[in-house]
C-alpha cells in the first residue's frame, strides 16, 4: 500500500466545515453537575456533564424524547441564524450556566493548501456565563459573520433520566456556516455537552460545557454561483406542492453536443428535459426542443457516449417506474446524435428503449471489441414496493448490461454476463482497478451489500466484493474511482447515507450485541467510505483521513479541482426540503 496522504475534500473547502464525525469527543465519566440553584451566582468553572445514573431504556420512549429535543434545538439554531437573540434566550433556563462560546484565550492555527486556515481554541478553562452573559457571548461568537447560511445544533447523543424530573444529558455539534469580511468563507464548529430539563412542558437548556471549538476560513471563495447569470438557474416546485410529488429529483450530464469545443449541459426533469447549449461566452441557452430531446420528461439519469463510433456523443436517459399505471417501469430513451447537436429518438430501433425502474447508467467497452456498452442500474418502485431486507435487499428490478452489436442495436446480456443484480442499485462505475486490460464494475446498492464485478476479459463477470473487502453494507448511493494517495493504482470511494438519528437508534439496539448481522447494521447509517487498493485487496481508510460525513450523500466524483496532482472529492448531498425546518 502506498503512503497515505490525508484526503483533501473539495466539499470541505467549499462548505468550510470539517468531517462530520472526526472530532466528536468522548462523553465524560465524572459525576453529573449538581442540581441548578435559584441564585444567579456564576462559578469559576463547570464540572463535566455525565449521563444519568438510571437512564430511560425503552427505545421508543427515549427516541421520542430525543426527537423532541432535536427539533427544539433546530428551532433555537434558526433563531440564532436570524440573530433573534431575544427569541433565542427563551430556550435557556433562568438559572442557566454555560461556557463562553466566544472562548477568549489561546488559539492554535494551522495553514493548509489553497490558503485554507483552521483555528482550534483552547477549551480547557473557558469563562462561565449566566443566561444573559451566555447570550452576549453568542453574539460575539457570531459577530465575525457578515452573513449566516446555517446555524445547526445537531443532537449527536442523548440519554434521559428514568427517575424524578425529566432531564437529559446531550452531546451536541454546533455548526455555523456563512461569510466573513469581504465575503470570505467562514465556518465554526463547537462540540458541546449539555443538560436539558423539561419545565412546564418545555425543554430548557440549563448547562452547556464546551469540549472543543474550531474555525475554518479562507480569504475569498474558491467558487462563485453564476447559475442565474449563465442562464441555467431553473427552479422546480418544492416537494409536496403541485408539480412535484416524487421523492427523487433528477441528474445532469455535461458533454459537447454540437462539437464546437465547449461543454453543453443536459438536465432531465419531470415535465420536460433541458439542453443548455454553451454559447462560449459564459452563458447558456435552452435548445432542448429544437435539438429533439425535450420530451418525454421524467428521466432520472443521463449519460453521453459515442454509441455508433461516428465521432459525436449520443444520449441515453434512464427512467423509473409508473406503478399506478400498471407498468413494470418506464421506457428508457436513446437519442442518436445527427451531428451539430441535433438528435433523433432511436429508443425502439436501438433496443435501448426497454422498460426499467432505473436511476442511472454507466458506459464501458466490456468485451474489448471497440464498441461502447451500457450498464443500467435497476431499482424498484419507491412507495409501492418495499425492500425485502434492510441490510441485504434482493427484490429490486434486475440490472441490465446492453452489449453494443456494432450495427446501431444493443442486446441485454446481463444474465449471461453475471451482472443481473437485483439489489436496489443506484449507481455503477467502471474501471480497470486490477490493471489486467479489461473493465471491471462497482455497483452501489441501497439497503445492503454492494457488488464488485471483476471482468474475466471476455465480458463475463464474477462478484468479488466480499473477497476483496468492499461489500460496504449500507445505503449505497454513489461510487467513484481515483488514485487518492498517488501510488499509481485506483482506489474506491463509496457514498452512503449518514444519519445521526439512525446511529443513535442502532447504538441503543445493538451496541453490546455479538451477532455479526446486527453489528453490520451500524454501517447503514455510518456515512461514506474510502477504500485503498493495495494490489491484492482493499483496505478501509481510517476515519481520521476524512471524507466520511457527507450527510445524506448521493453522487460523488474524484477530480483534481485545484490542479495539484492529487484526487479531491465532491459529494452531492441532501434530501427532501419542505416548509418546516424539521424536514431534512
Amino acid at each position: 500500500m502506498g503512503s497515505r496522504i490525508p484526503l483533501t475534500l473539495s466539499i470541505l473547502v467549499l462548505s468550510a466545515c470539517g468531517s462530520e464525525e472526526a472530532a466528536a469527543p468522548a462523553s465524560p465519566s465524572t459525576p453529573a453537575a449538581s442540581a441548578p440553584t435559584s441564585d444567579l451566582s456564576v462559578p469559576e468553572s463547570l464540572p463535566p456533564i455525565a449521563d444519568p445514573e438510571e437512564k430511560v431504556t425503552d427505545l421508543e420512549w427515549v427516541e421520542d424524547l430525543s426527537e423532541e429535543v432535536a427539533n427544539q434545538l433546530i428551532e433555537w439554531g434558526d433563531q440564532l441564524r436570524k440573530r433573534a437573540y431575544s427569541s433565542a434566550e427563551g430556550f435557556l433556563a433562568e438559572d442557566f450556566l454555560g461556557h463562553d462560546l466566544a472562548i477568549p484565550g489561546e488559539v492554535t492555527t494551522t495553514t493548509h493548501p489553497l490558503q485554507v486556515e483552521t483555528r482550534r481554541h483552547d477549551v480547557s478553562a473557558p469563562p462561565v456565563r449566566n443566561r444573559i452573559g451566555f447570550l452576549a457571548a453568542l453574539r460575539e461568537f457570531l459577530s465575525p459573520f457578515t452573513s449566516i447560511d446555517l446555524v445547526l445544533p445537531k443532537l449527536k447523543g442523548a440519554e434521559f433520566s428514568a427517575q424524578g424530573d425529566v432531564w437529559g444529558a446531550l452531546t451536541i455539534r454546533l455548526k455555523v456556516l456563512g461569510r466573513g469580511a469581504a465575503g470570505s468563507p467562514l465556518g465554526k464548529t463547537a462540540w458541546l455537552r449539555a443538560r436539558i430539563e423539561k419545565r412546564k412542558g418545555r425543554w430548557l437548556l440549563t448547562r452547556v460545557v464546551a469540549t472543543s471549538s474550531d474555525e475554518i476560513r479562507r480569504p475569498s471563495p474558491l467558487f462563485t454561483d453564476v447559475a442565474r447569470s449563465a442562464g441555467i438557474a431553473m427552479r422546480g416546485p418544492r416537494f409536496g406542492t403541485e408539480g412535484n410529488k416524487s421523492f427523487f429529483w433528477n441528474g445532469a450530464s455535461a458533454f459537447d453536443a454540437d462539437q464546437d469545443g465547449d461543454f453543453d449541459l443536459f438536465v432531465p426533469s419531470d415535465e420536460r428535459n433541458f439542453l443548455y447549449r454553451n454559447d462560449g461566452d459564459g452563458t447558456f441557452r435552452d435548445v432542448a426542443e429544437e435539438a429533439g430531446v425535450a420530451f418525454p420528461g421524467g428521466g432520472t439519469g443521463a449519460v453521453f457516449f459515442d454509441a455508433d463510433n461516428d465521432g459525436d456523443s449520443d444520449l441515453f436517459v434512464s427512467h423509473v417506474g409508473i406503478p399506478e399505471a400498471g407498468d413494470d417501469g418506464s421506457p428508457c430513451q436513446f437519442y442518436r446524435n445527427e451531428g451539430e447537436g441535433t438528435f433523433v429518438n432511436a429508443s425502439k430501433a436501438s433496443g435501448l428503449g426497454q422498460f426499467h425502474v432505473a436511476f442511472s447508467a454507466s458506459v464501458a467497452d466490456v468485451n474489448n471489441d471497440g464498441w461502447l456498452d451500457l450498464y443500467v442500474c435497476g431499482y424498484n418502485s419507491q412507495g409501492f414496493v418495499g425492500p425485502n431486507s434492510w441490510h441485504d435487499a434482493t427484490n429490486a428490478t434486475p440490472n441490465a448490461l446492453y452489449l453494443n452489436q456494432g450495427d446501431g442495436t444493443f442486446r441485454n446480456v446481463a444474465e449471461q454476463a453475471g451482472v443481473a443484480d437485483r439489489r436496489w442499485s443506484y449507481a455503477g462505475s467502471f474501471s480497470d482497478f486490477d490493471r489486467d486490460g479489461d473493465q471491471d464494475l462497482y455497483v452501489a446498492n441501497d439497503y445492503g451489500k454492494n457488488a464488485l464485478f471483476v471482468n474475466d476479459g471476455t465480458g463475463k463477470f464474477d462478484n468479488q466484493a466480499e473477497a476483496l473487502g468492499v461489500t460496504d453494507i449500507g445505503n449505497g448511493m454513489g461510487c467513484t474511482w481515483g488514485d487518492y494517495d498517488r501510488d499509481g493504482d485506483l482506489d474506491l470511494y463509496v457514498a452512503n447515507m449518514s444519519s445521526t438519528a439512525g446511529k443513535r437508534i442502532l447504538k441503543r439496539m445493538f451496541a453490546a450485541s455479538e451477532d455479526a448481522t446486527e453489528r453490520t447494521l451500524f454501517k447503514l447509517a455510518a456515512g461514506n467510505t474510502l477504500f485503498n487498493w493495495n494490489g491484492k485487496t482493499f483496505d478501509r481508510v481510517p476515519l481520521e483521513f476524512g471524507g466520511v460525513g457527507a450527510s445524506w450523500a448521493w453522487s460523488t466524483q474524484f477530480l483534481d479541482f485545484d490542479l495539484d496532482g492529487d484526487g479531491d472529492l465532491v459529494c452531492a448531498n441532501g434530501f427532501i426540503s419542505g416548509q418546516s425546518l424539521k424536514d431534512t
